[in-house]
C-alpha cells in the first residue's frame, strides 16, 4: 500500500513539476526578452513606444463558421500556400493599460508564482509524512487543504489575470470571422488539481472523524 501511495505521489509531484516548471520558464524567458529588447531599444523616446516588441499580446480566438477558410499561411513543403484558421496569435498591439491594471497584472503574476512555490512546500511535506508512515492524520488534512487552497488561488490569479488583458485586447484588436476566448490560453490543470486536493483532505478527514468516534465509543 505504501509503494502504491508513493507512485501515486510521484505522479502527481510530476503533473504539479510540469505545472510549475513551465510557468517558471515562460516567466525566466519573458525576463530575458524584456532585458534583451532594453539593451537594443535606443534612448529615443519615440523609438521606445513604435518598438512592435513593447505591445506584444497573446490572443486566442474561435472562427465564427468552421466550414469557411478565409485566411491562409505558406507552405515551405509545396511552396503554395493553404487555408488556415487562426487558434492562437502574438500580436503587437498597443492597448494603453492604466497603471492600475498594471499594478494589478504584477501583483496577480507575483501572488501566483509564491502560491505555486507554496504548494510544493506542502506537497514535499505530505510525501515526507507518506514516506514516515505517519498517513491518516490532521496535520496532512491540514495541509493538503493548504495544498488545495494555494494551487485553487494560483488558478484565479491565472484566470484574473487574462480576464484584464484579454479585455483590454478586445477594446484595441478585433480579427473578422473570429471570436475571442480565453478557454485556449488558460490550463485548468492547477485548478483540477487543487480540487483533487481538497477531496482527499475531506476524505481524510471523514474517515478521522470516524476513528475518533468509534475510539470513543469503545
Amino acid at each position: 500500500m505504501k509503494r502504491r501511495l508513493n507512485l501515486l505521489c510521484l505522479l502527481v509531484m510530476l503533473v504539479l513539476s510540469y505545472s510549475v516548471f513551465s510557468t517558471l520558464y515562460d516567466f525566466g524567458r519573458g525576463v530575458s526578452a524584456g532585458l534583451k529588447m532594453a539593451k537594443n531599444i535606443k534612448a529615443d523616446k519615440a523609438a521606445k513606444n513604435d518598438n512592435p516588441a513593447l505591445h506584444l499580446k497573446l490572443a486566442a480566438f474561435t472562427p465564427d463558421n468552421f466550414t469557411c477558410f478565409t485566411d491562409s499561411v505558406y507552405n515551405e513543403k509545396t511552396s503554395s500556400y493553404v487555408p488556415a484558421m487562426y487558434s492562437q496569435l502574438i500580436v503587437s498591439v498597443k492597448t494603453n493599460p492604466s497603471m492600475c491594471t498594471m499594478l494589478i497584472s504584477g501583483i496577480l503574476s507575483l501572488l501566483e508564482f509564491i502560491s505555486i512555490a507554496l504548494s510544493v512546500v506542502f506537497f514535499i511535506r505530505i510525501i515526507i509524512s507518506i514516506n514516515k508512515s505517519d498517513i491518516f492524520n490532521w496535520k496532512n488534512v491540514s495541509r493538503l487543504r493548504w495544498l488545495g487552497a494555494a494551487l485553487t488561488f494560483s488558478f484565479t490569479c491565472s484566470l484574473v489575470a487574462l480576464i484584464i488583458s484579454n479585455y483590454e485586447l478586445a477594446d484595441a484588436f478585433a480579427l473578422k470571422g473570429y471570436s475571442m476566448h480565453l478557454s485556449e490560453l488558460l490550463s485548468i490543470t492547477t485548478l483540477v488539481l487543487g480540487i483533487i486536493s481538497f477531496i482527499i483532505a475531506e476524505v481524510f478527514a471523514i474517515g478521522l472523524r470516524l476513528q475518533e468516534e468509534q475510539e470513543l465509543t469503545i
